[in-house]
């Protein structure tokens, strides 16, 4: 019987210390971040895919026509917040892309574990014989245990 393997690797302490300390440096790259609630995420105004070019075009005709502008508009701020959305794009593209592959890599490692404790339990099971070994099974079992859902049908009632 071949072993399932569909990653193999090793992650030490020091290995998640250090990749700790970079998103550590990553975050101190980017001052500024915000966290927001999903209340104030649902108020926003968002400028998706279909909204960037008239974003984008409404900045560069009104930065034309400086005198149409009202007061307290800050044109400047609002290129620069364009700049600074237009580079934090490909960095949220690669960390989403990272955290995926990182995601995709723990459910491997995990099957590749429940397929040997699987294994394991199996051929623990039919040996037996065992105190020790059939205590442990029994132990083991309980994931096996199927939970009943108890009748929701009031008395009385027949099927």
């Amino acid at each position: 019987m071949k072993q399932q393997d569909l990653v193999s690797m090793v992650v030490t302490k020091e290995v998640q210390a250090t990749v700790l300390g970079l998103i550590e440096q990553i975050r101190q790259q980017i001052p500024g971040r915000v966290s927001l609630s999903v209340d104030q995420r649902r108020s926003l105004q968002l400028m998706g895919p279909r909204s960037e070019n008239y974003g984008r075009l409404c900045l560069v005709t009104i930065a034309q026509n400086l005198d149409l502008l009202p007061r307290g508009i800050d044109i400047d701020e609002a290129f620069a917040d364009l700049e600074a959305r237009d580079n934090l794009i490909p960095i949220l593209k690669a960390l989403q892309q990272l955290v995926e592959e990182i995601d995709d890599t723990i459910a491997a490692l995990g099957s590749d574990v429940m397929v040997v404790a699987n294994t394991s339990y199996g051929v623990m099971k039919a040996a037996g014989g065992n105190a020790a070994l059939d205590e442990a099974v029994r132990e083991l079992s309980m994931r096996h245990r199927k939970t009943r859902k108890k009748s929701e049908k009031p008395e009385g009632e027949s099927s």
